[in-house]
């Protein structure tokens, strides 16, 4: 071969040369972003398997701490040692349950100024206790008036204090058709000391059994939206204890002596945790014919207003504003003077529920009115069941 043939070969193979290494380098780049393109889509995998994971753990951390949270508060509102059957309810879901529980608190309140009745077949025991005082300032006129201002005589100021202890045990049945029957047994203890301006002091004791009570409730209507419950009381008075009329001269005594029927009208409207209760009722009080003559107590009207609170599903507080209005008395026809009267007594009151069957309630009333008693303290303990 020529020389000059073997120079234009090697030219020839090192253009070719020349010319595929761009092309090798090409593909050399592609292969390496490649290999970087599915490094980066393995760290955006790992941190986003990392953010799920934490996304999981932190959503874990806040079920955890509102379990712990409404464990702590529904320990502090209702202790495992004082209601283990009710805390256990108070976890479920049902809405019905829930607001009984927290009816709970009050329903004895209720049911005593007979805003709500028992379910059939069940029945209410409640002993209470309640003390009653008042004091009064009396002038005593010894003699005769000649004018309006000219008196005959001496003037005395006499103290009268009035203490009465009343023990009653009240038994409550409820039964079919929204209906509720109550007896009522009252055995009372009175003390009536006066005292005069010249020192001279006498007291007076007497005890034994009240006036026997009978009532019958029916709930007229059940709440619907805004409406609250109403429901109608009858109550009928005996004459089972002592009386003015046939206690011995110079005893005092427990009892009226005359029957009484009243009916009466309770609403009540229930708006968690806060219950309204409102009443008007009417008290006829019929004649009697005793050695003194004919005597006609005077009939009585009134209306009570008031509200309870849930502090929690053990405690309760309430208010109530009771008024009474009594017409005057009549002997023979003729009016007695000074014996209409005019009673309002404001009171405050407090329920522990104890266990879901037994309650202790502590109520405190003073009068507002000349004619109304100054203190009343007023304690039970109703014991709820069925048959």
């Amino acid at each position: 071969m020529r020389p000059g043939t073997k120079r234009i070969g090697r030219w020839a193979l090192t253009l070719l040369l020349i010319m595929a290494v761009p092309e090798l380098h090409a593909q050399s780049d592609v292969a390496t972003y490649r290999e970087e393109l599915a490094k980066r889509d393995r760290q955006i995998a790992e941190l986003r398997q990392r953010y799920e994971d934490l996304e999981r753990r932190v959503s874990q951390f806040e079920v955890a701490a509102l379990d712990a949270l409404a464990s702590s508060q529904a320990s502090d509102a209702l202790p495992q040692d004082v209601l283990p059957e009710a805390a256990d309810r108070l976890q479920s879901d049902d809405p019905t349950e829930q607001n009984r529980l927290i009816r709970s608190a009050f329903e004895n309140t209720l049911i005593d100024r007979g805003g709500l009745l028992l379910p059939a077949w069940s029945y209410n025991l409640e002993p209470s206790l309640i003390y009653i005082h008042s004091s009064s300032e009396n002038i005593v006129i010894d003699g005769f008036t000649i004018f309006p201002i000219l008196i005959i005589g001496d003037i005395v100021s006499e103290k009268l204090t009035r203490d009465i202890n009343i023990l009653n045990l009240t038994f409550r049945l409820g039964l079919p058709w929204d209906s509720q029957a109550e007896i009522r047994i009252p055995y009372g203890h009175q003390k009536l000391r006066t005292a005069s301006a010249n020192g001279e002091q006498r007291e007076l004791n007497d005890n034994g059994l009240g006036d026997i009570e009978l009532t019958f409730a029916h709930q007229l209507y059940k709440s619907a939206g805004k409406w609250p419950d109403v429901v109608a009381n009858l109550r009928w008075k005996s004459i089972t204890g002592a009386n003015p009329f046939t206690a011995p001269e110079g005893d005092i005594f427990v009892g009226t002596g005359y029957h009484a029927t009243s009916l009466s009208f309770n609403a009540v409207k229930v708006i968690d945790p806060v219950v309204y209760f409102a009443g008007l009722g009417y008290t006829h009080n019929n004649r009697t014919a005793e050695e003194i003559g004919n005597f006609d107590p005077g009939d009585s009207w009134g209306f009570n207003l008031g509200m309870a609170i849930a502090l929690n599903l053990n405690n309760s507080l309430s208010f109530a504003y009771d008024q009474q209005f009594t017409k005057k008395s009549r002997l023979d026809g003729e009016s007695i003077p000074s014996s209409h009267s005019s009673t309002g007594v404001f009171s405050i009151g407090t329920s522990f529920l104890i266990t879901d069957h037994f309650t202790v309630d502590f109520s405190l009333g003073i009068g507002v009115t000349e004619d109304s008693p100054d203190l009343l303290l007023r304690t039970s303990f109703p014991l709820r069941g069925s048959f």
